[in-house]
């Protein structure tokens, strides 16, 4: 893929999203719900106006690696800047119990089942477990903020989607590791 068509794979996105997010607002759905609705839109139908964004035409550079490393920490910095350091230490309590426990809980519970559901080796479907137990409640805040919640719950589960993720990486590093070895 040459760089030419990497930046047009990458306006492609911003105008899917920019419509996506039109529709999301005049058709009164969380914007997330919309994202995923786009997602398996442009997945399901063949336009050829829409070429490249399908998938033998992305671009080779787009890795794991790097949406870890360039844009996962401008989303969790993003996230970060508008909460208050104080009401969060002030509030550390659930932040952890739910940051720690509750995503080792999830991972732990999700694994179980999906061994028990599917058959899956215990350490692989752990592995899936630790993948899918950090949650991100972009759309339960945007419906908290509809519906005037108290802003201390608020808080804590933007605080605790800023703090699980780091809990899902280290667990996810350990299972990995035992899948490995």
């Amino acid at each position: 893929m040459t760089p030419t068509s990497g930046i047009e794979f990458l306006v492609w996105l911003l105008i899917a999203a920019a419509i996506t997010a039109m529709l999301a607002k005049r058709l009164r759905i969380p914007y997330t719900v919309a994202l995923v609705f786009g997602g398996l839109l442009l997945g399901a139908v063949r336009f050829p106006l829409l070429s490249p964004l399908q998938s033998g035409n992305r671009p080779d550079w787009l890795t794991p690696d790097v949406i870890l490393i360039l844009f996962l920490p401008a989303l969790v910095f993003e996230g970060s800047v508008k909460l208050d350091l104080r009401e969060l230490v002030r509030n550390s309590i659930p932040l952890l119990l739910l940051a720690n426990a509750g995503v080792l809980l999830a991972a732990f519970a999700t694994g179980y089942i999906v061994h028990w559901l599917i058959g899956l080796p215990v350490l692989v479907a752990l592995l899936f477990g630790s993948i899918i137990s950090a949650t991100d409640p972009i759309s339960v805040l945007a419906i908290f903020g509809d519906l005037k919640v108290d802003k201390r719950l608020s808080l804590i589960m933007e605080g605790e989607s800023l703090l699980n993720d780091g809990t899902a990486v280290v667990l996810f590093g350990i299972a990995f590791g035992a899948v490995v070895g």
